[in-house]
């Protein structure tokens, strides 16, 4: 939603006539409040996007035991789940800095939370991997927390490109991670699904799914071009 000027709202130009047959100044109604994003300030954006990434972090520790023998095992192993909060909590932010922070924030929150609980049950934590997630998250958070608020407010040639954005990452994971590199047909067709009702519900709900499937394809090359990027790494 975008932010609409506090404009004080007055009566019609000239002199008002007073109860007593005298003129004088309109008199003025009080100031309407402007309004912002559905929070009311940088300072509880930053609260749900760090203890929500903190929660998310946890509870994918805790999915990896839950769903690693199942088709929904890439669900706690993979990129493009962990960009879902970054894209929501942007969705939020009143300002595009405010969403670009804020998706940082729940990146890096849940990189800490899922290696603190990894680390309370027992598992090894690797410095490596724990620095490489964390990269990926200074990259990635910035970007899919403006590509969620420009979900919600962008106009004219872009509209379309952040919901693309989120839609492509899903949909390049299936292919280059699961296809290409791990071969896992039934995590990627898993992947595929989520990318499919992301379209449609990010699509519809925004009403852009033409913009967004616009984009598409160009967010699908770029995504392909960073999970290529990062399996040179790991």
């Amino acid at each position: 939603m975008r932010e609409i000027s506090a404009d004080r709202p007055s009566l019609a130009d000239g002199a008002a006539g007073a109860p007593d047959g005298t003129t004088g100044p309109a008199p003025s109604l009080p100031a309407q409040r402007p309004r912002g994003g559905p929070l009311a300030g940088s300072g509880r954006l930053i609260l749900l996007a760090s203890s929500a990434g903190l929660g998310v972090g946890g509870l994918t520790s805790l999915g990896q035991t839950l769903l690693g023998s199942t088709a929904f095992a890439g669900l706690g192993n993979a990129v493009s789940p962990w960009l879902v909060l970054p894209f929501a909590v942007g969705a939020l932010a009143r300002r595009d800095g405010h969403a670009s922070a804020a998706g940082l924030l729940a990146c890096v929150a849940q990189v800490f939370g899922y290696y603190l609980v990894a680390h309370l049950r027992g598992f090894g934590v690797s410095n490596a991997f724990l620095i490489i997630w964390a990269v990926a998250g200074v990259l990635g958070g910035p970007l899919f927390g403006w590509a969620g608020r420009a979900w919600r407010t962008a106009t004219g040639r872009v509209r379309g490109l952040g919901p693309a954005l989120l839609v492509g990452c899903w949909v390049s994971e299936a292919i280059v991670t699961y296809l290409v590199v791990l071969r896992y047909g039934s995590e990627a067709a898993v992947f595929g699904a989520v990318a499919a009702v992301l379209t449609v519900l990010l699509g519809v709900a925004g009403r852009q799914l033409r913009s967004l499937l616009t984009w598409l394809p160009a967010a699908c090359l770029l995504g392909g071009a960073g999970f290529a990027a990062l399996h040179t790494l790991l």
